[in-house]
Protein backbone atom coordinates (compact mmCIF):
# COMPACT_ATOMS: atom_id res chain seq x y z
CA UNK A 1 0.00 0.00 0.00
CA UNK A 2 1.41 3.46 -0.91
CA UNK A 3 2.20 6.06 1.70
CA UNK A 4 0.30 8.94 -0.02
CA UNK A 5 -2.54 9.55 -2.43
CA UNK A 6 -1.81 9.93 -6.18
CA UNK A 7 -3.13 13.43 -6.84
CA UNK A 8 -2.71 15.58 -3.73
CA UNK A 9 -0.03 13.43 -2.02
CA UNK A 10 -2.09 13.21 1.14
CA UNK A 11 -0.42 10.91 3.73
CA UNK A 12 -2.14 7.57 4.30
CA UNK A 13 -2.36 5.79 7.63
CA UNK A 14 -0.76 2.37 7.84
CA UNK A 15 -2.36 -0.67 9.50
CA UNK A 16 -1.80 -0.79 13.23
CA UNK A 17 -0.10 2.63 12.99
CA UNK A 18 0.43 4.38 16.26
CA UNK A 19 -0.40 8.07 16.64
CA UNK A 20 -2.79 7.97 13.67
CA UNK A 21 -3.94 11.44 14.51
CA UNK A 22 -0.64 12.90 13.32
CA UNK A 23 -1.01 11.45 9.83
CA UNK A 24 -4.66 12.37 9.71
CA UNK A 25 -4.01 15.98 10.75
CA UNK A 26 -1.25 16.31 8.17
CA UNK A 27 -3.66 15.20 5.46
CA UNK A 28 -6.27 17.70 6.64
CA UNK A 29 -3.71 20.50 6.55
CA UNK A 30 -2.86 19.63 2.95
CA UNK A 31 -6.51 19.63 2.00
CA UNK A 32 -6.94 22.96 3.72
CA UNK A 33 -4.04 24.38 1.73
CA UNK A 34 -4.90 22.97 -1.71
CA UNK A 35 -8.67 22.72 -1.93
CA UNK A 36 -10.27 26.02 -3.19
CA UNK A 37 -6.71 27.18 -3.79
CA UNK A 38 -6.22 30.93 -3.50
CA UNK A 39 -2.76 32.52 -3.26
CA UNK A 40 -1.72 36.05 -2.45
CA UNK A 41 0.87 36.44 -5.25
CA UNK A 42 2.62 34.43 -7.97
CA UNK A 43 5.55 36.67 -8.88
CA UNK A 44 7.67 36.84 -5.67
CA UNK A 45 11.19 35.39 -5.78
CA UNK A 46 11.76 35.57 -2.00
CA UNK A 47 9.49 34.95 0.99
CA UNK A 48 7.67 37.91 2.52
CA UNK A 49 9.11 39.26 5.77
CA UNK A 50 6.08 38.70 8.03
CA UNK A 51 3.74 36.02 6.70
CA UNK A 52 0.55 35.10 8.53
CA UNK A 53 -0.36 31.56 9.46
CA UNK A 54 -1.94 29.86 6.47
CA UNK A 55 -0.72 32.40 3.86
CA UNK A 56 -0.20 30.76 0.47
CA UNK A 57 1.93 31.84 -2.49
CA UNK A 58 2.99 30.51 -5.87
CA UNK A 59 6.77 30.91 -5.95
CA UNK A 60 7.98 33.10 -8.76
CA UNK A 61 10.78 32.33 -11.21
CA UNK A 62 14.41 32.17 -9.98
CA UNK A 63 13.57 32.11 -6.24
CA UNK A 64 16.17 32.73 -3.54
CA UNK A 65 16.55 32.16 0.20
CA UNK A 66 14.13 29.77 1.82
CA UNK A 67 12.26 29.41 -1.51
CA UNK A 68 15.35 28.48 -3.49
CA UNK A 69 14.61 25.62 -5.89
CA UNK A 70 10.84 25.91 -5.45
CA UNK A 71 9.94 27.88 -8.60
CA UNK A 72 6.29 27.35 -9.50
CA UNK A 73 5.45 25.48 -6.31
CA UNK A 74 2.57 26.28 -4.00
CA UNK A 75 3.94 27.20 -0.55
CA UNK A 76 2.07 27.79 2.69
CA UNK A 77 3.23 29.33 5.98
CA UNK A 78 2.44 26.79 8.68
CA UNK A 79 3.74 26.40 12.22
CA UNK A 80 6.57 28.90 11.60
CA UNK A 81 7.86 27.25 8.43
CA UNK A 82 7.21 27.25 4.67
CA UNK A 83 5.63 24.05 3.36
CA UNK A 84 6.01 23.50 -0.42
CA UNK A 85 3.70 21.43 -2.63
CA UNK A 86 4.50 20.58 -6.24
CA UNK A 87 1.51 21.37 -8.48
CA UNK A 88 0.09 19.02 -11.05
CA UNK A 89 -1.15 19.98 -14.56
CA UNK A 90 -4.68 21.27 -14.48
CA UNK A 91 -4.60 22.77 -11.00
CA UNK A 92 -6.47 26.06 -10.67
CA UNK A 93 -5.48 28.86 -8.33
CA UNK A 94 -7.02 32.28 -7.76
CA UNK A 95 -4.30 34.95 -7.56
CA UNK A 96 -5.57 37.68 -5.26
CA UNK A 97 -3.30 40.57 -6.29
CA UNK A 98 -4.21 40.04 -9.96
CA UNK A 99 -7.85 39.09 -9.41
CA UNK A 100 -7.20 36.37 -11.96
CA UNK A 101 -7.67 32.63 -12.13
CA UNK A 102 -4.50 30.78 -13.17
CA UNK A 103 -3.94 27.28 -14.49
CA UNK A 104 -0.83 25.13 -14.12
CA UNK A 105 -0.02 23.66 -17.53
CA UNK A 106 2.86 21.39 -16.40
CA UNK A 107 5.65 23.92 -16.86
CA UNK A 108 4.23 27.22 -15.63
CA UNK A 109 1.21 28.94 -14.20
CA UNK A 110 -0.74 30.89 -16.86
CA UNK A 111 -3.89 32.96 -16.79
CA UNK A 112 -6.94 30.75 -17.17
CA UNK A 113 -8.19 33.11 -19.93
CA UNK A 114 -5.12 32.23 -22.01
CA UNK A 115 -6.11 28.58 -21.96
CA UNK A 116 -9.55 29.26 -23.42
CA UNK A 117 -9.38 28.52 -27.16
CA UNK A 118 -13.08 28.17 -27.99
CA UNK A 119 -16.40 29.49 -26.74
CA UNK A 120 -19.20 27.94 -28.74
CA UNK A 121 -22.93 28.73 -28.97
CA UNK A 122 -22.99 31.41 -26.28
CA UNK A 123 -26.45 32.90 -25.91
CA UNK A 124 -25.16 36.23 -24.57
CA UNK A 125 -21.84 37.93 -23.99
CA UNK A 126 -21.34 41.20 -22.16
CA UNK A 127 -18.01 43.00 -21.90
CA UNK A 128 -18.04 45.66 -19.23
CA UNK A 129 -21.84 45.67 -19.32
CA UNK A 130 -24.81 43.35 -19.30
CA UNK A 131 -26.01 41.75 -22.49
CA UNK A 132 -29.75 41.29 -22.92
CA UNK A 133 -32.21 39.72 -25.33
CA UNK A 134 -32.21 42.78 -27.63
CA UNK A 135 -28.43 43.12 -27.52
CA UNK A 136 -27.07 39.58 -26.88
CA UNK A 137 -23.56 40.89 -27.50
CA UNK A 138 -22.79 44.12 -25.64
CA UNK A 139 -19.55 45.87 -24.79
CA UNK A 140 -18.88 48.95 -22.72
CA UNK A 141 -15.33 50.15 -23.24
CA UNK A 142 -13.27 53.06 -24.52
CA UNK A 143 -11.11 51.32 -27.09
CA UNK A 144 -11.30 48.20 -29.22
CA UNK A 145 -8.66 46.58 -31.42
CA UNK A 146 -8.96 44.06 -34.20
CA UNK A 147 -5.62 43.04 -35.70
CA UNK A 148 -4.70 40.44 -38.27
CA UNK A 149 -3.10 37.14 -37.33
CA UNK A 150 0.39 37.34 -38.80
CA UNK A 151 2.03 34.71 -40.98
CA UNK A 152 4.56 33.66 -38.27
CA UNK A 153 1.61 33.10 -35.95
CA UNK A 154 -0.05 30.81 -38.47
CA UNK A 155 -2.28 33.43 -40.10
CA UNK A 156 -2.28 35.18 -43.49
CA UNK A 157 -1.69 38.77 -42.32
CA UNK A 158 -5.15 39.74 -43.63
CA UNK A 159 -8.19 40.83 -41.65
CA UNK A 160 -11.70 40.82 -43.09
CA UNK A 161 -14.88 41.36 -41.11
CA UNK A 162 -17.91 39.74 -42.73
CA UNK A 163 -21.46 40.88 -42.03
CA UNK A 164 -24.35 39.08 -43.72
CA UNK A 165 -28.09 39.57 -44.07
CA UNK A 166 -30.69 37.06 -45.13
CA UNK A 167 -32.20 38.75 -48.21
CA UNK A 168 -31.98 42.03 -50.21
CA UNK A 169 -35.04 43.45 -48.46
CA UNK A 170 -33.42 43.12 -45.04
CA UNK A 171 -31.10 45.67 -43.41
CA UNK A 172 -27.38 45.25 -42.82
CA UNK A 173 -25.85 48.41 -41.42
CA UNK A 174 -23.69 50.12 -38.85
CA UNK A 175 -25.70 52.65 -36.85
CA UNK A 176 -23.89 55.59 -35.26
CA UNK A 177 -25.60 57.20 -32.27
CA UNK A 178 -25.09 60.19 -30.00
CA UNK A 179 -26.75 59.90 -26.61
CA UNK A 180 -28.47 56.76 -27.94
CA UNK A 181 -30.11 58.80 -30.74
CA UNK A 182 -29.24 57.87 -34.32
CA UNK A 183 -27.12 60.30 -36.30
CA UNK A 184 -25.69 58.24 -39.19
CA UNK A 185 -26.23 54.81 -40.73
CA UNK A 186 -24.00 53.09 -43.28
CA UNK A 187 -24.86 49.84 -44.98
CA UNK A 188 -27.33 47.91 -47.10
CA UNK A 189 -30.62 49.35 -45.90
CA UNK A 190 -33.64 47.86 -47.62
CA UNK A 191 -31.80 46.73 -50.77
CA UNK A 192 -28.28 45.77 -51.86
CA UNK A 193 -27.01 49.28 -52.70
CA UNK A 194 -24.53 50.84 -50.27
CA UNK A 195 -26.06 53.92 -48.64
CA UNK A 196 -25.08 56.54 -46.09
CA UNK A 197 -27.93 58.26 -44.27
CA UNK A 198 -27.75 61.01 -41.65
CA UNK A 199 -30.21 62.47 -39.15
CA UNK A 200 -30.29 65.53 -36.94
CA UNK A 201 -32.78 64.08 -34.46
CA UNK A 202 -32.79 60.31 -34.92
CA UNK A 203 -36.24 60.48 -36.51
CA UNK A 204 -35.91 62.22 -39.86
CA UNK A 205 -33.25 60.69 -42.10
CA UNK A 206 -31.63 62.04 -45.24
CA UNK A 207 -29.56 60.08 -47.71
CA UNK A 208 -26.04 61.41 -48.25
CA UNK A 209 -24.88 59.09 -51.01
CA UNK A 210 -25.70 55.79 -52.70
CA UNK A 211 -23.40 53.40 -54.59
CA UNK A 212 -25.19 51.27 -57.16
CA UNK A 213 -24.47 47.59 -56.57
CA UNK A 214 -24.47 46.75 -60.32
CA UNK A 215 -22.55 49.63 -61.91
CA UNK A 216 -20.57 51.07 -59.00
CA UNK A 217 -22.01 54.47 -59.90
CA UNK A 218 -21.93 57.04 -57.10
CA UNK A 219 -25.01 59.21 -56.53
CA UNK A 220 -24.40 62.16 -54.23
CA UNK A 221 -27.11 64.19 -52.55
CA UNK A 222 -25.75 67.73 -52.80
CA UNK A 223 -27.84 70.16 -50.78
CA UNK A 224 -27.12 73.85 -51.39
CA UNK A 225 -25.91 76.12 -48.61
CA UNK A 226 -26.21 79.92 -48.76
CA UNK A 227 -23.52 82.48 -47.92
CA UNK A 228 -23.83 86.26 -48.15
CA UNK A 229 -21.32 88.39 -50.02
CA UNK A 230 -18.60 89.72 -47.72
CA UNK A 231 -14.90 90.51 -47.96
CA UNK A 232 -14.26 86.90 -46.88
CA UNK A 233 -16.80 84.28 -47.95
CA UNK A 234 -15.62 81.20 -46.05
CA UNK A 235 -16.56 78.40 -48.42
CA UNK A 236 -15.01 75.75 -46.18
CA UNK A 237 -17.40 76.67 -43.37
CA UNK A 238 -20.42 75.80 -45.52
CA UNK A 239 -21.34 72.14 -44.90
CA UNK A 240 -22.32 71.52 -48.52
CA UNK A 241 -20.80 70.86 -51.93
CA UNK A 242 -23.04 73.48 -53.55
CA UNK A 243 -22.99 77.07 -52.28
CA UNK A 244 -25.23 79.96 -53.35
CA UNK A 245 -23.54 83.35 -52.88
CA UNK A 246 -26.12 86.11 -52.48
CA UNK A 247 -25.98 89.87 -52.51
CA UNK A 248 -23.58 92.44 -53.92
CA UNK A 249 -20.18 93.71 -52.85
CA UNK A 250 -16.52 92.84 -53.16
CA UNK A 251 -15.09 89.41 -52.31
CA UNK A 252 -11.35 89.21 -51.70
CA UNK A 253 -11.11 85.76 -50.07
CA UNK A 254 -12.84 82.37 -49.94
CA UNK A 255 -11.30 81.56 -46.55
CA UNK A 256 -8.41 79.22 -45.78
CA UNK A 257 -10.01 75.77 -45.47
CA UNK A 258 -7.68 73.26 -47.16
CA UNK A 259 -8.50 70.65 -49.81
CA UNK A 260 -12.09 71.66 -50.50
CA UNK A 261 -14.27 71.47 -53.62
CA UNK A 262 -17.25 73.80 -54.09
CA UNK A 263 -19.81 74.39 -56.85
CA UNK A 264 -20.82 78.06 -56.72
CA UNK A 265 -23.92 79.93 -57.91
CA UNK A 266 -24.20 83.72 -57.81
CA UNK A 267 -27.48 85.61 -57.39
CA UNK A 268 -26.28 89.11 -58.22
CA UNK A 269 -23.43 91.44 -59.09
CA UNK A 270 -20.48 90.65 -56.83
CA UNK A 271 -16.88 91.61 -57.58
CA UNK A 272 -14.37 88.76 -57.26
CA UNK A 273 -10.90 90.21 -56.73
CA UNK A 274 -8.07 88.22 -58.32
CA UNK A 275 -5.15 87.27 -56.08
CA UNK A 276 -2.55 85.03 -57.68
CA UNK A 277 -1.67 83.45 -54.34
CA UNK A 278 -4.96 83.01 -52.48
CA UNK A 279 -7.83 83.57 -54.96
CA UNK A 280 -6.75 82.84 -58.53
CA UNK A 281 -9.40 83.71 -61.13
CA UNK A 282 -9.69 82.82 -64.85
CA UNK A 283 -7.74 85.25 -66.98
CA UNK A 284 -5.86 86.46 -63.87
CA UNK A 285 -8.22 89.42 -63.59
CA UNK A 286 -11.09 90.62 -61.44
CA UNK A 287 -14.57 89.30 -62.34
CA UNK A 288 -17.97 90.90 -61.86
CA UNK A 289 -20.64 88.23 -61.42
CA UNK A 290 -24.23 88.28 -62.62
CA UNK A 291 -27.33 86.44 -61.49
CA UNK A 292 -27.16 82.82 -62.63
CA UNK A 293 -23.38 82.72 -63.12
CA UNK A 294 -21.76 79.50 -61.86
CA UNK A 295 -18.23 78.47 -60.94
CA UNK A 296 -16.15 75.54 -59.69
CA UNK A 297 -13.57 76.37 -57.02
CA UNK A 298 -10.99 74.23 -55.20
CA UNK A 299 -8.52 74.88 -52.41
CA UNK A 300 -5.08 73.34 -52.00
CA UNK A 301 -3.45 71.89 -48.89
CA UNK A 302 -2.57 75.41 -47.71
CA UNK A 303 -6.13 76.74 -48.09
CA UNK A 304 -5.44 78.80 -51.22
CA UNK A 305 -8.40 78.86 -53.63
CA UNK A 306 -8.49 78.63 -57.42
CA UNK A 307 -11.58 79.11 -59.59
CA UNK A 308 -11.13 76.25 -62.05
CA UNK A 309 -14.14 77.06 -64.21
CA UNK A 310 -16.48 80.02 -64.56
CA UNK A 311 -19.63 80.08 -66.72
CA UNK A 312 -21.67 83.20 -67.33
CA UNK A 313 -25.46 82.82 -67.45
CA UNK A 314 -25.37 84.87 -70.68
CA UNK A 315 -23.16 82.28 -72.33
CA UNK A 316 -20.46 84.86 -73.05
CA UNK A 317 -16.82 83.89 -72.42
CA UNK A 318 -15.05 85.20 -69.35
CA UNK A 319 -11.97 86.25 -71.32
CA UNK A 320 -10.99 86.14 -74.97
CA UNK A 321 -8.04 84.13 -76.25
CA UNK A 322 -4.55 85.55 -76.24
CA UNK A 323 -2.70 85.88 -79.54
CA UNK A 324 -0.46 82.96 -78.62
CA UNK A 325 -3.54 80.77 -78.11
CA UNK A 326 -4.76 81.28 -81.70
CA UNK A 327 -2.38 79.02 -83.59
CA UNK A 328 -4.48 78.30 -86.68
CA UNK A 329 -4.77 81.92 -87.93
CA UNK A 330 -2.49 84.37 -89.66
CA UNK A 331 -0.95 87.34 -87.88
CA UNK A 332 -3.75 89.50 -89.30
CA UNK A 333 -6.36 87.06 -88.01
CA UNK A 334 -4.82 87.01 -84.55
CA UNK A 335 -4.89 90.82 -84.42
CA UNK A 336 -8.59 90.83 -85.34
CA UNK A 337 -9.46 88.12 -82.80
CA UNK A 338 -7.37 89.28 -79.87
CA UNK A 339 -6.44 92.94 -80.38
CA UNK A 340 -8.29 96.18 -79.81
CA UNK A 341 -10.85 97.48 -82.31
CA UNK A 342 -8.25 99.90 -83.72
CA UNK A 343 -5.65 97.12 -84.05
CA UNK A 344 -8.13 94.87 -85.84
CA UNK A 345 -9.20 97.63 -88.24
CA UNK A 346 -5.58 98.51 -88.96
CA UNK A 347 -4.74 94.86 -89.64
CA UNK A 348 -7.61 94.68 -92.16
CA UNK A 349 -6.58 97.92 -93.84
CA UNK A 350 -9.74 99.76 -92.76
CA UNK A 351 -8.09 102.56 -90.84
CA UNK A 352 -8.29 103.14 -87.08
CA UNK A 353 -11.36 105.39 -86.79
CA UNK A 354 -14.97 104.50 -86.07
CA UNK A 355 -15.81 104.66 -89.80
CA UNK A 356 -13.93 102.03 -91.81
CA UNK A 357 -12.28 102.98 -95.09
CA UNK A 358 -12.51 100.59 -98.08
CA UNK A 359 -10.43 100.79 -101.23
CA UNK A 360 -13.13 98.71 -102.88
CA UNK A 361 -15.97 96.58 -101.50
CA UNK A 362 -17.96 93.76 -103.07
CA UNK A 363 -20.98 92.45 -101.13
CA UNK A 364 -22.67 89.14 -101.95
CA UNK A 365 -25.90 88.95 -99.99
CA UNK A 366 -27.10 85.64 -98.64
CA UNK A 367 -29.95 86.65 -96.37
CA UNK A 368 -33.33 85.70 -97.83
CA UNK A 369 -36.61 87.52 -98.29
CA UNK A 370 -39.80 85.61 -98.90
CA UNK A 371 -38.68 85.49 -102.54
CA UNK A 372 -35.33 84.02 -101.50
CA UNK A 373 -33.47 87.03 -102.96
CA UNK A 374 -30.37 88.61 -101.35
CA UNK A 375 -30.97 91.96 -99.69
CA UNK A 376 -29.16 94.53 -97.55
CA UNK A 377 -30.58 96.55 -94.67
CA UNK A 378 -29.82 99.90 -93.08
CA UNK A 379 -31.29 100.41 -89.60
CA UNK A 380 -31.46 103.33 -87.17
CA UNK A 381 -33.05 102.16 -83.94
CA UNK A 382 -33.39 105.77 -82.78
CA UNK A 383 -35.73 106.68 -85.65
CA UNK A 384 -39.52 107.01 -85.08
CA UNK A 385 -41.79 103.97 -85.04
CA UNK A 386 -41.99 102.12 -88.39
CA UNK A 387 -39.32 104.46 -89.85
CA UNK A 388 -36.20 102.62 -88.71
CA UNK A 389 -35.50 100.36 -91.71
CA UNK A 390 -34.44 100.77 -95.33
CA UNK A 391 -33.37 97.90 -97.56
CA UNK A 392 -32.40 97.30 -101.14
CA UNK A 393 -32.19 94.25 -103.36
CA UNK A 394 -32.28 93.07 -106.98
CA UNK A 395 -35.51 91.36 -108.06
CA UNK A 396 -35.87 88.48 -110.50
CA UNK A 397 -36.22 90.88 -113.51
CA UNK A 398 -32.95 92.63 -112.67
CA UNK A 399 -34.46 95.75 -111.14
CA UNK A 400 -32.72 97.40 -108.22
CA UNK A 401 -35.42 97.96 -105.59
CA UNK A 402 -35.21 100.38 -102.65
CA UNK A 403 -37.98 99.95 -100.10
CA UNK A 404 -38.94 100.52 -96.45
CA UNK A 405 -40.43 98.09 -93.92
CA UNK A 406 -42.26 98.54 -90.63
CA UNK A 407 -40.73 97.59 -87.25
CA UNK A 408 -42.59 94.27 -87.14
CA UNK A 409 -41.18 93.50 -90.59
CA UNK A 410 -44.51 92.30 -91.95
CA UNK A 411 -45.24 95.18 -94.36
CA UNK A 412 -43.00 96.90 -96.94
CA UNK A 413 -43.31 99.60 -99.65
CA UNK A 414 -41.16 100.07 -102.74
CA UNK A 415 -39.91 103.65 -103.01
CA UNK A 416 -37.47 103.41 -105.91
CA UNK A 417 -37.10 100.99 -108.80
CA UNK A 418 -34.15 101.25 -111.16
CA UNK A 419 -34.39 99.20 -114.36
CA UNK A 420 -31.40 98.41 -116.59
CA UNK A 421 -33.27 96.39 -119.22
CA UNK A 422 -31.72 97.11 -122.55
CA UNK A 423 -30.23 100.49 -121.57
CA UNK A 424 -27.18 101.85 -119.78
CA UNK A 425 -27.37 102.89 -116.14
CA UNK A 426 -27.48 106.50 -117.24
CA UNK A 427 -30.70 105.73 -119.07
CA UNK A 428 -32.31 103.97 -116.12
CA UNK A 429 -36.01 104.28 -115.50
CA UNK A 430 -37.04 105.61 -112.09
CA UNK A 431 -40.36 104.85 -110.41
CA UNK A 432 -40.84 107.34 -107.58
CA UNK A 433 -44.09 106.74 -105.68
CA UNK A 434 -43.35 109.66 -103.39
CA UNK A 435 -44.65 113.10 -102.53
CA UNK A 436 -41.93 115.62 -103.25
CA UNK A 437 -41.69 118.34 -100.64
CA UNK A 438 -38.88 120.29 -102.30
CA UNK A 439 -37.35 120.86 -105.75
CA UNK A 440 -36.41 117.99 -108.04
CA UNK A 441 -33.51 118.38 -110.42
CA UNK A 442 -33.53 115.95 -113.36
CA UNK A 443 -30.40 115.09 -115.32
CA UNK A 444 -29.21 117.87 -117.68
CA UNK A 445 -28.21 117.31 -121.30
CA UNK A 446 -27.96 119.22 -124.56
CA UNK A 447 -30.40 118.26 -127.26
CA UNK A 448 -27.59 116.44 -129.02
CA UNK A 449 -26.56 114.46 -125.98
CA UNK A 450 -30.02 113.35 -124.77
CA UNK A 451 -30.20 109.56 -124.33
CA UNK A 452 -31.90 107.66 -127.10
CA UNK A 453 -35.65 107.84 -126.65
CA UNK A 454 -37.54 104.62 -126.08
CA UNK A 455 -38.44 104.39 -122.38
CA UNK A 456 -41.68 106.28 -121.95
CA UNK A 457 -42.07 108.43 -118.87
CA UNK A 458 -38.48 109.53 -118.40
CA UNK A 459 -37.83 113.23 -117.81
CA UNK A 460 -34.70 115.29 -118.47
CA UNK A 461 -33.59 118.84 -119.00
CA UNK A 462 -32.31 119.98 -122.44
CA UNK A 463 -30.13 122.98 -121.66
CA UNK A 464 -30.29 124.43 -125.21
CA UNK A 465 -33.80 123.27 -126.10
CA UNK A 466 -36.20 125.77 -127.63
CA UNK A 467 -38.98 126.64 -125.20
CA UNK A 468 -42.56 127.43 -126.12
CA UNK A 469 -43.32 131.15 -126.63
CA UNK A 470 -47.09 130.62 -126.70
CA UNK A 471 -49.72 130.00 -129.37
CA UNK A 472 -47.78 126.98 -130.71
CA UNK A 473 -44.60 128.92 -131.42
CA UNK A 474 -41.12 128.23 -130.06
CA UNK A 475 -37.89 130.08 -129.66
CA UNK A 476 -35.81 130.62 -132.74
CA UNK A 477 -33.36 128.00 -133.92
CA UNK A 478 -30.04 128.22 -132.09
CA UNK A 479 -31.57 130.51 -129.46
CA UNK A 480 -33.04 127.88 -127.16
CA UNK A 481 -32.84 128.82 -123.47
CA UNK A 482 -33.50 125.34 -122.07
CA UNK A 483 -36.59 123.27 -121.54
CA UNK A 484 -37.90 120.28 -119.57
CA UNK A 485 -38.41 117.29 -121.87
CA UNK A 486 -40.14 113.91 -121.57
CA UNK A 487 -39.57 110.60 -123.36
CA UNK A 488 -42.73 109.59 -125.19
CA UNK A 489 -41.32 106.19 -126.06
CA UNK A 490 -40.29 107.27 -129.50
CA UNK A 491 -38.97 110.85 -129.10
CA UNK A 492 -38.00 113.49 -126.57
CA UNK A 493 -40.75 116.11 -126.51
CA UNK A 494 -41.03 119.52 -124.85
CA UNK A 495 -42.88 118.88 -121.62
CA UNK A 496 -46.63 119.56 -121.90
CA UNK A 497 -46.58 119.52 -125.74
CA UNK A 498 -46.28 117.14 -128.62
CA UNK A 499 -43.38 119.14 -130.09
CA UNK A 500 -40.14 117.20 -130.50
CA UNK A 501 -37.38 119.14 -128.77
CA UNK A 502 -35.02 121.09 -131.02
CA UNK A 503 -31.91 123.15 -130.41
Amino acid sequence: MPDATQNLALPLMAAAQSQKHVTHNEALLLLDALVQLAVLDRDLGAPPASPAEGDRYIVGPSPTGLWSGWAGRVVRWQDGAWQPTAPRPGWLAFVADEADLCTYIGTAWVSFRATLTALQNLARLGIGTTADAQNPFAAKLNKALWTALTVPEGGTGDLRTTLNKEAPGNTLSVLFQSGFSGRAELGLTGDDDLRLKVSADGGTWREGFRVDRASGGLDLTAAEATLAVAATVDLGAAPALKVAITGTGTITSFGTSPNRLRLLRFSGAATLTHNAASLALPGASTLVTAAGDTALATSDASGNWTVRHYARASGKPVTGPAAADVTDASATGRSVLTGTAAQGATALGLGTGSSPTFASLVLNGNAALASALPFYQIRNTAAPTDQKLWEYYIDTTGKLIFRTANDAYNAASNWLEVSRTGVTPAGANFLLPVTVGSTVKPASYTVATLPTAGIAGRIAYASNGRASTGAGTFEAAGAGTGVLVTDSGSAWRVAGTTQTVQA
